[in-house]
């Protein structure tokens, strides 16, 4: 089956489940960090991609499994989602660099006022350990964090030893775009 009928059917999923924010469109065009700026099916969002440095980490820590439909489905969390994004949207547009970008995620996630008290100890101990701008996934019991290099081990250490269950993992920004991988049968 062609790529772009597999991410057609999955942005439907996320339509009709209710779980999506948009990250299919991203990635089937887009690579690196940035924003959709343009809503809509795979090929016709249109992303915005910022530069981003060689050295640049995503340090992750996933706690537990988020039930996305129920919050966005919500009346009033859904136009807060709106309100914040048109908001954090616009900002980018008016700096479209990284660390703006950063900004405007840490203030979306933190204005939607769905951070859990876990989430919250997570990103406090990324930015006093090293990391740059840290949130919650959107929506999600996990935060990323942004940081360099030479600072990505101490902070998911930090993040390791704030919830040690937690799925810890670095991450460099990639500079091609997701694919499919078959495997080869044996």
């Amino acid at each position: 089956m062609p790529k772009y009928h597999l991410a057609l059917f999955a942005h439907r999923a996320e339509i009709i489940e209710q779980t999506g924010l948009g990250t299919v469109s991203v990635v089937y065009r887009g690579t690196g960090a940035g924003a959709i700026f343009k809503p809509g099916i795979p090929g016709v969002a249109r992303f915005l991609a910022v530069k981003v440095p060689e050295d640049l980490r995503i340090v992750t820590a996933y706690l537990a499994p988020y039930d996305k439909k129920n919050a966005i489905s919500s009346g009033p969390i859904s136009e807060r989602i709106d309100l914040l994004g048109q908001k954090a949207l616009s900002s980018f547009l008016d700096d479209t660099s990284l660390e703006n970008l950063a900004a405007q995620g840490e203030r979306f996630s933190g204005g939607l006022g769905l951070e859990s008290s876990e989430v919250k100890k997570l990103i406090a101990a990324a930015k006093s350990n090293g990391a740059m701008h840290a949130s919650q996934n959107m929506i999600g019991y996990a935060i990323h964090a942004l940081t360099d290099e030479d600072r990505a081990a101490r902070v998911q250490k930090a993040l390791k030893r704030t919830a040690p269950l937690a799925r810890t993992d670095i991450f460099s920004i990639g500079k091609t775009r997701a694919g499919v991988r078959l495997s080869s049968r044996k």
